[in-house]
């Protein structure tokens, strides 16, 4: 009968001392200090100018939520949104991140912010829009971070609209 004890013992033991485990470490510190630096690195290659750079900051299946424009997914789409972006006439697009947070996992995070965007409008006259933010951020396998889905509108009213 004690080898029998004995055998339980040894097939359960291993079960309760699964269930004893500590929760992974919380992440979300760190991630949310990667996420920012990747926003303003971001922010950064757009307003170079350099297409391939800031688009190489979205996931290959990652959307872009511009206003006034179709959702923009996938490496094709995004590029030719952000070449129709650096064809506006006298286009200056800065975005500053204001906040930043993640998932205790540190493979999730967000960014929001606000943004000013100037341009030349038709009558080549200068026009200026604000607004604000927000990005859904992925942490990849190699440490990176990118953009899953990045959404911007204006704080201006709609021209025209009134009050």
């Amino acid at each position: 009968m004690r080898a029998f004890g004995r055998f339980v013992f040894a097939l359960t033991l291993p079960a309760f001392l699964g269930a004893c485990q500590l929760p992974p470490a919380d992440q979300s510190a760190p991630a949310a200090e990667a996420v920012l630096a990747a926003d303003i690195a971001w922010a950064e290659a757009f307003s170079s100018g350099d297409i391939d750079a800031a688009v190489a900051f979205v996931d290959s299946s990652g959307s872009i939520l511009a206003p006034n424009t179709p959702i923009a997914t996938g490496p094709e789409a995004v590029t030719a949104l952000m070449e129709e972006f650096h064809s506006t006439p006298g286009l200056t697009f800065r975005w500053k991140a204001t906040g930043t947070g993640a998932a205790r996992s540190g493979e999730l995070g967000y960014s929001t912010g606000t943004y000013e965007l100037t341009f030349t409008d038709p009558k080549g006259q200068p026009a200026t829009d604000r607004g604000k933010y927000v990005t859904v951020w992925r942490k990849k396998a190699d440490g990176s971070w990118k953009a899953v889905l990045d959404m911007f509108n204006s704080d201006l009213p709609v021209p025209g609209a009134g009050g």
